[in-house]
């Protein structure tokens, strides 16, 4: 399997994964399992991971935060409040930040 479809593959498993994870938690924090702010934790957790994901995607960084954003958008009638704030918020933020180190320093791709 080449780069290509092992990225494609692994991005599917990790949409997949990350609404199966999301509906859980948030089943469980309405059905009282959980204390409700174990969503806002999750979701905290959910965008450092993203963030370490396109700290390791030095090159195709922008384009998977692209993704991230658009896919949020996407899916934004599902969301709740708080992953609205973190799934659309959080990739516009990191976007800014990646074009302002690429302006201060072009020959650098990433935000170290």
């Amino acid at each position: 399997m080449n780069k290509l479809q092992q990225g494609i593959v692994g991005a599917l498993t990790g949409i997949v994964l990350g609404t199966m994870l999301t509906t859980m938690v948030d089943a469980f924090a309405k059905d009282g399992t959980l204390p409700s702010y174990f969503v806002l934790l999750f979701g905290l957790v959910s965008v450092i991971g993203n963030i370490v994901t396109i700290k390791y995607f030095q090159y195709a960084g922008v384009l998977y935060t692209i993704g991230w954003l658009i896919g949020s958008l996407i899916m934004r009638d599902i969301l709740s409040p708080v992953d609205i704030v973190f799934n659309i918020a959080a990739p516009i933020v990191i976007l800014i930040l990646r074009a302002y180190f690429w302006v201060k320093n072009p020959s650098s791709n990433s935000i170290d």
